[in-house]
Parts: C-alpha cells; structure tokens; sequence
C-alpha cells in the first residue's frame, strides 16, 4: 500500500507540470527532424562523389546537377531549422506563461496556516524557477534526442566508407561521454550549494528592505551591511563553482571536437597514404566525425541544464502541491444573506502542529447588529482571532459560523460581503487611488466614492495633481499620509457592505479629523452591523456592548458596572 501511494504521488508530481490547455507540436518536430538529419548527409554524400568520381573524370555533366541538389538540401535543412526553432520558441513561451499562472494561482489560494515556513525570498526564487523547465516541456529534448539517434547512422557510414577507421571517433566520443557525466554530477553538487545560498541571501534581502525604516531608526545600516556582504559573498563563491563547473563542461566539449579533427586526419591520411583509403572518403569521414560531435554536444548541453532543471522541478512541484485554501460546500438550506450573525464553538488553532495553541475552545456568539471589544496583552492572540473570522486562517478544530454558514463554505468574493476586516496597519496596493478603493474593479466605483465621501477621503483626494488616479506603490515612499492610506483601505473595505466589521487597532494611524471620522462612521454603522472591535481608544471601546478579554488563549466575558475601577487605563478622550 505504501508503494501504491507513492506511485500516487509521484504520478500526481508530473501531472502539476503539465499545464492544462498546454499542447506542443511533437509530430511536427519529430518529422521536421529527421529531415534535418537526411538533408545533412547530402555535403558528406556530395564530397565523396566529387573527388572520387567526378575530379576523375571531369568531362561528365554530373558536377551542376550534383552541386544544384546539395545546394537545395542545404537550403530545405536551413529552413526546416528555422520553422523547427519557432515552433519550439512558441511552446517555450505557451508553458512558461501557463505553468507560471497556475504556480501564481496556487500561491494566492494557500491555506496560509499550511503554507509552510518559507519566506518571501524562498518564494520569490521558487517563482524564478519556472523559466528552466520549459527545455525539457517544450520538444526540444524530443528533437536532441532523436539527433541522438542518428549518431549510430553517423558511425555506420564512417564504417562503410572507412573500415577500422571507425574506431577513432567512438572511442573519443566514449572518453567525451565519460568525462562530461562526471562533470554534470560536479556541476549538480555546485548547483544545489547556490539554491541554499541564493535562499539564505533572497531571504535576508527581502526582510531588510521590509524593515528598513526601523533598521535606520536603530542606527543599524552597518551591521546590516556587513551581514549581507557574508551572503554576498558565498553566493558569489557558490555562483564562482557553477559557472567554472559549466565552463569546464563546454571547454572539454571544445577539445574533444578538436581531437576528434586532429585524430581522425591524422589516421586518415595514414590510411590514404597507404591506399586503403580515397582522399574524398577522408573528407566525407570528417564530415561526419563533425556531425556526430553537433548532437553530441547539444545532448551534453541538455545534460547540463537537466542539473539546473531538477532541482527547479522540485521547487515548482513544492508550489504546485501547497495545501489549498478548501471550500466546504454549502448546505441546500444554508442562509447566505449577509446579516453579521457569529457564532464560534470550540475553535482551537495552532500555526504549527506541534505548537501550544494560540487559541483554546473560543465559544462566542454574536447576534445580528451586536457590538463586542476584545482586549488583551500584547501577542495574546487578538489579531490570530480576527484573522479566523476573516477567514484568513481556518481553525484546526472548531466551527466558525457566519450567517448560518461555515466560514469555510464562502468564497472569497462572496465573503467580503459578509465580514470586512479593517487592520492595524493599512494595506496598500500597488496601483492608482480609484484602483485601490474599487478592488481594481471588483466593487463598484460609485459605490467607493461614495464611502470615500462619507470619510472625506474625496477631499483630500482632490488636493492631489493626480486626483483618484494618483499612483501609489504600497511602499513607505508613497507621497500621501498614513491616516490617509488607513482611510483608503477603510473605503475598500466598506464599500462592499459587509453586515460584520472586524476593527482590528485601525485607529492607531488616523490624525484627528481622521480619528472624529471613522469614530462618527463606526457609531453610524453600529445599529445597522455587527461589531468586533480591537482599541485602546476608550471611545471606540464604548461602542461595544458586551466586553471580553482574551486571557490564556480563552475570551473572558467582563462585567462592567458604574464602578470601572477593573477596567485597565485607556487613552485620554481625543474628542
């Protein structure tokens, strides 16, 4: 049974890299091939004739038609040469771009408590792998190795016209053989150093350009500096071993060829001195030695890529298989209109299995236009809750559900319509203003605007040169203020209608107008929604009407009475 499973696996492995809709041209390359390989025996055939019966006898008419048939060979094969390499680029491009679409797709529907513990650098690199594979999807290894299968034609007719003389060429090509396994096994080591260094360096240069404001806040450029010239520096030794692996590969390629030449003239003209062989069967045997060394040495360049290509196949069939975000089909009588009704029953989540749970036997039930606040210490969990009922992350026990559904049953496009989740920190895509509060087109923009008027986003929107089509990157050097960014994605957020409001600290960067504003939308709204709110702001906690405190990974409900003496200090009224 153990077997069977991991045939199941394996064959599961090849089938993520074979991209649906994707088909090449294998008939067309296959034929196009084997013509290439017969037009290509017409200059050897041709050389032989010449010297041995046509230079001999120079008053027969056979030399234009000869000449006028080799030449139209020459040109078929450089034509079919053409047509082959374009077909070939076409499916390159064809699997590039299909498997890179479903490697995207994967990432952006992860089950992000199964993901794994990668980093962004790791994923970035994971992506750029998808480039060596389409060697080895597109045909060009079919037409290497059916060149490969002609080599034994090759030897066949160096044997016909030559005799013994056939040896020379195979066992060079034997030797060449050997020599360039063992290369590509030495160039398959080297290779596999520099992915581990290349992760270690990607990783450290992401999280450093992510945190880069508070590595100049501490002073810490230097320190920074040094640790990344040690990457820096074996990744350059590690990337050195490679390219003096596959250096060395080529460079043995290049004087096998030249003495297989040298070789081949030498015991050939032995050969003819001695009348056992013509002058024009040595040059149609050089030909040919010339000919058996092209698929060779494109074999060996295939062999040195495949080095490359398995270990990027193992990175793409690791993003291929990420666990996936499951939906759990929805029962035939489930209510799906968006009220805001909650209910949590003994959700428990771990982000590793073998962790002690973030959170234990959350029960919690929210009715429709209920407001609740949920405090507690730094790291006790707070955000991992609402990033539960966001549907973000899935529980691994436990039932969350919204709207008489499990949370797991929503699709994202439907569940932004149920619950909006306003974060802590705001996030910004990279696109214009109006790509940004639409969902790039997904809700509509009267809609937006209409939010962004009600939080006067459309006032400080209009200040700007560009208005809603100004340009922002996501990034701390956007030009527009952080209380402004947390009221775009406040707008995005909202202008979907969701019945249920995840208020996670977001109004930690709003100034003051920004603070009366949302302050004055959430007292609004709260009639119509249901509320979770995460503050310190005794403002925004006074909305609430029922308070728990997140305490050991359970929420304890607290009793507020006229005397708050219990009720830990918040910030001074800002209004």
């Amino acid at each position: 049974m153990t077997q069977t499973l991991g045939l199941e696996t394996n064959t599961r492995r090849k089938d993520l890299l074979k991209p649906e809709g994707f088909k090449i041209r294998l008939a067309s390359l296959l034929l196009s091939t084997l013509a290439i390989n017969i037009f290509s025996l017409a200059l050897p055939v041709m050389t032989l004739q010449v010297y041995d019966r046509i230079l001999p006898n120079p008053g027969t008419g056979t030399l234009p038609v000869l000449i006028t048939g080799v030449c139209l060979a020459i040109l078929l094969e450089a034509v079919l040469r053409l047509c082959r390499a374009y077909l070939i680029g076409r499916s390159s491009a064809s699997y590039e771009h299909r498997i890179a679409c479903k490697a995207m797709n994967r990432i952006l529907n992860a089950d992000l408590n199964k993901i794994g513990s990668y980093g962004i650098g790791e994923h970035l690199h994971r992506m750029s792998s998808v480039g060596k594979l389409k060697d080895f999807y597109n045909g060009y290894s079919a037409t290497v190795l059916i060149e490969l299968a002609f080599v034994p034609l090759f030897f066949i007719l160096i044997a016909y016209i030559g005799g013994v003389i056939v040896a020379v060429p195979a066992a060079i090509l034997v030797l060449f053989t050997i020599v360039s396994l063992w290369k590509g096994y030495g160039l398959r080591g080297a290779l596999q150093r520099r992915e581990t260094v290349d992760d270690k360096r990607f990783n450290f240069l992401i999280e450093a350009l992510e945190g880069v404001h508070t590595v100049k806040s501490f002073a810490l450029e230097k320190f920074f500096s040094r640790r990344y010239e040690a990457l820096e520096e074996d990744s350059t030794f590690a990337n050195y071993k490679v390219t003096e692996a596959t250096s060395g590969t080529f460079n043995a390629a290049a004087i096998f060829s030249n003495i297989m030449v040298a070789s081949v003239i030498s015991v050939g003209a032995y050969f003819v001195l001695g009348g056992a062989l013509t002058t024009g069967g040595l040059i149609a045997i050089l030909l040919l030695s010339g000919r058996i060394m092209q698929p060779v040495q494109r074999a060996l360049s295939l062999w040195t890529q495949y080095q490359d290509f398995r270990l990027a196949r193992k990175h793409i069939e690791d993003l291929l298989m990420t666990p996936q975000h499951e939906i759990t089909p929805k029962t035939p009588s489930g209510q799906t209109l968006a009220e805001g009704k909650l209910s949590l029953s003994n959700v428990i989540f771990r982000y590793r299995n073998e962790d002690t749970p973030i959170l234990s036997g959350i029960d919690l039930e929210l009715r429709r236009g209920e407001a609740i606040s949920i405090s507690g210490a730094h790291g006790s969990g707070k955000t991992t809750l609402l990033n539960l009922i966001a549907g973000i992350y899935t529980p691994q026990e436990g039932e969350i559900i919204l709207d008489g559904e499990n949370i797991s049953a929503y699709r994202a496009e439907e569940l932004v319509r149920h619950v909006g989740y306003i974060r802590s920190v705001p996030l910004i895509f990279r696109g214009t203003i109006r790509d940004n509060i639409t969902c790039f087109g997904q809700t509509s923009e009267a809609q937006a605007k209409e939010l962004a008027a009600l939080v006067q986003v459309d006032k400080d929107v209009a200040k700007l040169p560009g208005g809603f089509d100004t340009f922002l990157t996501g990034t701390n050097t956007d030009s527009i203020t952080p209380g402004l960014k947390q009221r775009l994605a406040i707008v995005r957020v909202l202008a979907n209608k969701p019945r249920l409001i995840l208020f996670d600290g977001a109004d930690r960067a709003l100034d003051k107008d920004g603070y009366a504003t949302i302050y004055s939308l959430l007292a609004r709204l709260k009639t119509k929604t249901s509320m979770i709110l995460v503050s310190d702001d005794r403002n925004i906690y006074g909305l609430a009407e029922r308070h728990y405190d997140l305490v050991d990974g359970t929420l304890r409900q607290k009793t507020i009475g006229a005397n708050t003496n219990n009720v830990r200090p918040y910030k001074e009224l800002r209004l």
